[in-house]
This record gives structure tokens, C-alpha cells and sequence, in this order.
């Protein structure tokens, strides 16, 4: 027999969201559940007595401090009734099918089902499907697409944790949620893991919620949610690649979030004054660059993080293993675009690629149509490229060398010198750059 709503025991996670739990309850009580739980995070605005006072039969348990999107998850599902558990954030409104509509995807193989997420007036797509970069970052399909352009899916490698449904068994055997996730990608992991034991997961297209837009993560600082994004990146492919592809994956993120860091920060590696642009730039109040600069720094202490909790990562890594009933290239054909973009910079893309082909994840990734994007041009013009990039790097050291130990020797090298003191070591460098191209 098939679950109903009375089966479903539904759980959001509230802090400091009264002003969206009258928004909330009202139609999600309407849906008939067999029980709706609100798990408070130590909210100050009075959420708990509005709870006790207006809807009594509302279970409220209460955390007492803010501990993220995941822990709170965790803890409603182990008290739950239901034998299914539906999760929806505070800030959404489900339409009138929203259960039923998502259990009706439910099987044997399909133990989980992510709804599809619209704007507040249901105009555009806020969740229609996922994908996922093979260095971990998530990705909500057809965001800001007007509805009625947004292609059907049914299979999807991750639901959205603001609106899904997850029988409760099949969740707390996988241990849910990861709690050290704090909030943001714990339902990518969740996902993968899902398919990696062997589940399905699929979009259920008319299970609808409405959601007014990232209520709760908006009133954090930015720089600590992309500090999430980024180490809950490197926590997500730490667990869920098999052995082949973690020894090779895992140390080429590390390797790249560097150079990320690097890329972000403003050095600039060729001159001698590193920082002078950054500082510059900072100084004049340049709130990208603070922002940039941030970034930097989230990139590094998200490594750290990864660093730091070794041991008690490999645990996890090897109980997520031991479920195994999936491989990596059965599951990758669900990442959709792995390969997208995550800098727009030629060199730190062509750089990206040339460690990917060394390491032989071409066999496992489709490196094509990246590379054809760097390598299109003609043979004879892609060498002369690469042989005055040689020359350029080779310019760029003289100088900063010549900047530290003058005098510089006669000829050609004399005269770079000294347009090095008289004119920077920026419009040297062009100045030799156009040498080079006209005697090519």
C-alpha cells in the first residue's frame, strides 16, 4: 500500500523565522500530515512562544543554539512518527499537491523524491533539477528560468534540502544529513551517497513549493557562505569518490584551491611589488577586491579545515565506501556539467585541464569540449602563442630581476633595463612583447 500524507512526518528548520512560520504553517497544516515538526536553532524573535501559543499541535523541539540546516534535520527525522520525512524551510509555501505529488515517485528503488522549487509568484524556477562540478560545487538547474521554459527531468543526482521527501528508513541508515556541513551542499552530499548505495533519486515536477528567496542564508555575511561552499565542496568529494578516483581527485583540489586562492588574492607573480595592485585597489575602497580578497582567504582556511579533520574524514570516507553498490561512472552521467566554469580565466583553465589529462580522468571526464574551447585556433598560431609566452616569462624575470640588481648588461638587455626604470616594468614587458611578435 502507498504512503499518504498521513504517513509523512514534515520538518523545518526554524532561527529567528517567525515572520515566515505564519506564512508556512497554515497551508503545509492544510496538507493533512501525519505530524509537522519545527526545530528551533536558539531563535531570539520569539518563534517558540508564537509556536506554543498559536499552533499547539505543532511539535516543537528546540536546540537552544544555532546549529545550521543539517544537525536540525538530523534531529527531526530520529524523532519523527512518519515512515516517510519531508523537509521544507521556513520560508517556502507548499501548493496543494506538494505531498502527494512526491510520494506517488516513490518505490522500492526510489527512496527519495526532490520537489520543484518556484519563485514567490511561481513565475520562475528557483529548482528544476541539479548538476555538480566534479571538484563538488552544487548546482540548481534552470535558476531565474521563466517556468514555462524549464525542461522536464526525472532523474536527478541530488534533491534540494528546502523541499524534499526521503523515506525515513533508507535516511537513517545513510546517517542523513552530514551535520559538519553546518548548511549549504549537505543534500548534494546526501545525494550522491543515495545513488552511490545503490538509490534513486528523481524530481517530482508537480510536487510545487514556492520560496521567497533565501530568507535565513541572507542574513549571514557573504563571505561566510561562500567559506561553506567551499570547504563543504572539498568535505563532499573526500566521502563520495571511489579509491581510484580519490587518490587522484582529492589532491588536485587541494592543488587547485590554491591556485584559486592565488588567482583571487591580486598577486601578481611576475612583478616584484605582489600586493601593490591589491593594496591599491583596497585602499581606493574597491569593495570587489575586499570581496575577491576574502574569497582568497576562504579558499585557503577551507583546506585547512579539510587538513585538520583528516582522521575523522577517512572514518566517514570509509563507512560511505562500505555502502557502495554503485560506481563513479554509472553515477557521473547525473553530474550533468562537470566541467563547467568555476573561473573565468583561460590560464587557470588551461592549467585545470593539462592536470586533468596528466592524472587520466579524461577517460572518466569528457575534457573535449573545454579543451576545444583553448585549442581551436591553428596549429602554426597555437606554437607561436606558446613560444612567446616562453619569451614573455622568461622578459617578466629579467626585470624583476633587474629591479633588484642593477646595473644591466649592454645590448638588447641594456635597453629593456633601463625602459624597466624609466617606464615600469608593465609597458617594458609590452614594449619586448612587440619585438618578439615583429620579428615572428
Amino acid at each position: 500500500m502507498s504512503p499518504s500524507p498521513g504517513d509523512v512526518s514534515v520538518v523545518t528548520v526554524n532561527w529567528n523565522g517567525k515572520c515566515h512560520l505564519s506564512t508556512l504553517l497554515p497551508p503545509l497544516l492544510a496538507l493533512e500530515p501525519g505530524e509537522v515538526i519545527v526545530v528551533d536553532n536558539g531563535s531570539a524573535d520569539g518563534s517558540q512562544e508564537f509556536l506554543r501559543r498559536r499552533y499547539p499541535q505543532v511539535r516543537l523541539l528546540e536546540n537552544g543554539v544555532n546549529r545550521g540546516f543539517a544537525q536540525p534535520c538530523n534531529v527531526g527525522a530520529e524523532t519523527a512518527r512518519g515512515s516517510c520525512v519531508a523537509f521544507i524551510n521556513n520560508d517556502m509555501r507548499p501548493e496543494p499537491d506538494w505531498l502527494v505529488a512526491a510520494l506517488e515517485k516513490l518505490d522500492a528503488r526510489t527512496p527519495c523524491a526532490a520537489s520543484r522549487i518556484l519563485d514567490w509568484e511561481g513565475r520562475r524556477v528557483d529548482y528544476n533539477g541539479s548538476s555538480l562540478h566534479y571538484l563538488g560545487y552544487g548546482l540548481q538547474e534552470d535558476l531565474g528560468l521563466a517556468v514555462e521554459a524549464a525542461a522536464p527531468r526525472e532523474d536527478v543526482l541530488f534533491p534540494c534540502g528546502g523541499a524534499m521527501l526521503v523515506d525515513r528508513k533508507v535516511f537513517l541508515e545513510l546517517e542523513g544529513f552530514d551535520p559538519d556541513y553546518f548548511a549549504l551542499y549537505e543534500d548534494v552530499d546526501l545525494g550522491w551517497r543515495l545513488w552511490l548505495a545503490g538509490h534513486r533519486v528523481v524530481l517530482a515536477p508537480d510536487s510545487v513549493v514556492r520560496h521567497r528567496g533565501h530568507a535565513t542564508l541572507e542574513t549571514r555575511a557573504p563571505e561566510k557562505t561562500r567559506y561553506l561552499m567551499h570547504r563543504n565542496a572539498l568535505l563532499t568529494i573526500f566521502k563520495n569518490y571511489d579509491e581510484e578516483n580519490f587518490r587522484k581527485i582529492l589532491p588536485l583540489a587541494l592543488i587547485l584551491s590554491v591556485k584559486r586562492a592565488v588567482h583571487f588574492s591580486g598577486v601578481r607573480k611576475e612583478s616584484f611589488y605582489l600586493w601593490s595592485e591589491t593594496l591599491h585597489r583596497l585602499e581606493e575602497g574597491d569593495a570587489t577586491a575586499r570581496s575577491q580578497l576574502l574569497d582568497s582567504l576562504n579558499h585557503l582556511v577551507a583546506v585547512d579545515d579539510v587538513l585538520q579533520s583528516l582522521p575523522r574524514l577517512l572514518e566517514k570516507r570509509r563507512r560511505v565506501q562500505s555502502l557502495r553498490r554503485r560506481s563513479d561512472r554509472e553515477i557521473m552521467g547525473l553530474f550533468g556539467d562537470p566541467l563547467r566554469r568555476i573561473v573565468e580565466d583561460p590560464g587557470y583553465v588551461k592549467e585545470e585541464l593539462e592536470w586533468l589529462e596528466s592524472l587520466d580522468l579524461g577517460s572518466l571526464l569528457d575534457l573535449g569540449p573545454a579543451a576545444a574551447s583553448l585549442d581551436s585556433l591553428p596549429r602554426a598560431l597555437r606554437e607561436k602563442i606558446r613560444s612567446l609566452e616562453k619569451d614573455l616569462k622568461s622578459l617578466r624575470w629579467l626585470g624583476s630581476q633587474a629591479a633588484l640588481n642593477p646595473p644591466p648588461p649592454p645590448g638588447l638587455a641594456a635597453r629593456f633595463f633601463r625602459a624597466v626604470r624609466r617606464e615600469g616594468l608593465k609597458a617594458a614587458c609590452l614594449r619586448a612583447l612587440d619585438y618578439v611578435n615583429r620579428s615572428v
